[in-house]
């Protein structure tokens, strides 16, 4: 892959119907895009509503449109039944086609409510932050908050279409940008499409903002797409692209999930690494690379700094616990994985408190 490919569209195969991924230049071309879509009605954030209030103004004139607030309230079953009520008061039927502008969070109150929603409507999706256009967007996923819990409910529910233009980006906060690029690194290694010397590239010459970020963004989605393609509903392979969650969930929600997801991601991909190393497992040059670039890219200072108790006790949470064991995604090199089970016990306990040692990734409060 070279970051100056044509952004030609991707095809996403998928057993509830394939769709594509396009990539527009201007949000006034995705938006003469939308207007074209029968019987749809418009679901977007507030914040993207206000920050492109000309751009999106001709969509929101001539589709029915309901703002939301994006926050992880609104990924609730009380979010979702407002949407459900707004819905039935838009006349919604089966033919209807969601329209969804934001984040992650849109795109879960989406989803999951399209998927309910008469046993299951149309829906579309226009990402608007590095996280949802370079991951989130593709692969069906979606997750409803039960407060305080995160993600209980969940459906696989494909967009019919995704629509990416990086001009949303320009006001995206940089701690937002930076936690885009943890699934970004993650994407970079995880399958036989790996682009990591691109990335590192692209980041050594113009940093987070690069001017390749739109082509690192469909190459991210390629990478992803070889594996969910390959396994839709992660009965095996797709276990990879927990690559760095299972410690990166954990400290997320040992610092009350003030810590950005994908910077999270980063961390907990370089403990997982340094794990992987003692284990014998993962290549040592590929560990320091990856931490060499995270450190040199990502300035951020984490709020608490986790014992190896507490991480455990967060681990043992995961869903990915069976019988008292936890399945790791773990890297060789670039391009190849194992799924590794190890028992949360004491001999675990030490291995972390060793790879918390040599982590030099990010400073601790």
């Amino acid at each position: 892959m070279h970051v100056v490919e044509e952004l030609s569209p991707l095809l996403i195969r998928s057993r509830q119907g394939d769709y594509p991924v396009e990539f527009r230049a201007s949000i006034d071309e995705l938006v003469l895009r939308l207007l074209e879509v029968p019987e749809a009605v418009v679901v977007c954030d507030s914040n993207i509503a206000e920050l492109y209030a000309s751009e999106l103004a001709p969509l929101f004139a001539d589709r029915p449109t309901r703002l939301v607030l994006a926050n992880e309230e609104a990924k609730s079953l009380t979010g979702v039944g407002e949407l459900v009520q707004w819905l039935i008061d838009q006349a919604a039927v089966r033919s209807t086609t969601v329209i969804a502008i934001g984040g992650g969070c849109i795109q879960d109150l989406v989803s999951f409510t399209a998927h309910i929603y008469f046993r299951g409507i149309r829906w579309l999706f226009i990402p608007t932050t590095v996280l949802s256009q370079a991951d989130s967007c593709i692969g069906a996923k979606s997750g409803i908050n039960v407060l305080p819990y995160k993600n209980q409910l969940g459906a696989m529910h494909s967009p019919r279409e995704v629509l990416i233009s990086t001009e949303f980006l320009g006001t995206l906060p940089d701690i937002e940008v930076a936690s885009g690029y943890g699934e970004i690194v993650k994407l970079s290694v995880t399958s036989s499409k790996h682009f990591l010397g691109d990335l590192q590239a692209a980041l050594a010459e113009g940093g987070l903002r690069n001017p390749h970020l739109l082509a690192l963004t469909r190459a991210s989605l390629a990478a992803k797409q070889e594996i969910i393609e390959a396994d839709e509903y992660e009965s095996d392979l797709r276990r990879v692209l927990n690559y760095g969650h299972t410690f990166g969930h954990a400290l997320e929600a040992l610092g009350g999930h003030q810590i950005p997801h994908g910077l999270g991601v980063l961390w907990g991909i370089d403990i997982i690494n340094r794990l992987g190393v003692q284990w014998g497992l993962t290549d040592p040059q590929t560990t320091e690379d990856l931490a060499e670039m995270i450190s040199a890219n990502f300035d951020y200072e984490l709020p608490i700094s986790p014992s190896v108790e507490d991480l455990l006790g967060m681990v043992g949470r995961d869903k990915k616990v069976s019988e008292g064991r936890i399945h790791f995604a773990v890297l060789r090199q670039p391009g190849e994985f194992i799924i590794e089970p190890r028992a949360i016990d004491a001999e675990l306990g030490e291995q972390v408190s060793i790879a918390l040692n040599e982590s030099r990734v990010f400073t601790r409060a």
